[in-house]
């Protein structure tokens, strides 16, 4: 993640103990200054507060001046959460699927901010199926039913502030549910509003992002699939967020026939098109945005690749966009990055071609855009 300035760059690090070997090492983040030419220089590290720290977002501090917020969602750790999301006793780092904030100064420093951390309930644990990551879909944890590592389809998603910066949103998959914090001067967060989607708790509800009038526009890897994993079940869902945290939908799971829909970005300049990866079926879908938030799919397949995932959209000077595209890659497959021109009256893509030889075996993961 890089900052507004594209000063630092910050990242995460699972600090997995080896392969094969259960991962129980609290996390960190790293961040680094960037220089003109694009070399970076080592900055800070920092403890990320739990385990699998997997997702940043950074924005301009109101107070104090001159600092900027960071936080962290760390995906896993001890599930001592109560049946509502809240922490059993007292809520310090280390208590199970959390956010934790961070005050970072001009060179790229990290400060833990005391009293940020807020918990997400990652869902029951203990088997079952779908929500519960059945053994027969998924690999049986050591512990804790996905949550040391945790299982992609009851992990917590992104992390993101509001364009405003006046709230923080979280999507959760294993209970299918959207958390919005608002964010107080101080940078800390206040009692989130969870807002859980209707029938089964789906793993659904993932990538995020806002259109140029905020509303929040979310992928959803298994739409309204009752089972899991499902394919041809990608969809997108808009909503309204309201001062208090409230969700009004606009768009309700529009689909994109493709399989595990996941990372998700707008386009800089018209703010009309959105671009969903789906990692499973190898394709980028295209949808048209309204003034309203409502969503249309206008193209199932507008690029295609191998094993899609995060996604990046640039702008240059306002004359024209580009989207940036990182395809994982295979088990003997380097993972690439594909450009692409944006068209800003169609939103269809020309592609500028790609660059590649990173890790096979689609390790490659993570996008950001300078």
């Amino acid at each position: 993640m890089l900052d507004e300035r594209h000063r630092p760059l910050f990242a995460v690090n699972t600090d997995t103990l080896g392969a094969g070997s259960p991962d129980c090492q609290e996390g960190s983040i790293t961040s680094f200054h960037v220089a003109g030419d694009g070399t970076l220089k080592l900055a800070d590290r920092v403890a990320s507060g739990e385990l699998y720290p997997d997702s940043l977002t950074v924005k301009t501090a109101k107070i104090p001046p001159g600092k900027e917020l960071l936080y962290v969602l760390n995906a896993g750790g001890p599930n001592r959460l109560t049946a509502d999301g809240s922490a059993v006793g007292p809520s310090p780092a280390g208590a199970g699927p959390n956010i934790t904030g961070f005050a970072v100064n001009p060179a790229g420093r990290m400060k833990f901010l005391p009293g940020s951390v807020q918990m997400t309930n990652p869902g029951p644990t203990g088997g079952g199926s779908g929500v519960n990551c059945p053994a027969s879909n998924f690999p049986a944890p050591k512990f804790d039913c996905g949550l040391n590592p945790p299982a992609f389809p009851r992990s917590p998603g992104p992390v993101g502030f509001t364009p405003d910066g006046d709230q923080l949103v979280v999507t959760v998959k294993g209970t299918n549910s959207i958390y919005v914090f608002s964010v107080g001067e101080n940078g800390k967060l206040g009692k989130p509003t969870v807002t859980q989607a209707p029938g089964p708790a789906l793993p659904t509800y993932f990538g995020f992002a806002f259109d140029q009038r905020e509303h929040l526009i979310l992928s959803e890897p298994f739409g309204s699939a009752t089972t899991i994993p499902a394919g041809g079940t990608g969809a997108v869902s808009t909503f309204a967020i309201a001062a208090a945290g409230s969700l009004q939908q606009i768009s309700a799971s529009v689909g994109d026939g493709g399989t595990a829909a996941c990372w998700i970005a707008l386009d800089r300049i018209t703010g009309r098109f959105v671009y969903v990866s789906n990692n499973g079926s190898a394709n980028v879908s295209k949808y048209m945005v309204g003034t309203d938030g409502s969503v249309t799919l206008l193209d199932q397949a507008a690029a295609t690749g191998n094993e899609p995932n995060d996604l990046a959209a640039v702008a240059e000077d306002d004359r024209a966009s580009f989207l940036y595209v990182l395809f994982s890659g295979g088990v003997m497959v380097p993972g690439l990055v594909g450009a692409y021109k944006i068209d800003p009256q169609t939103g269809s893509l020309t592609s500028l071609g790609t660059i590649g030889l990173l890790p096979t075996g689609g390790t490659a993961q993570g996008l950001a855009a300078f």
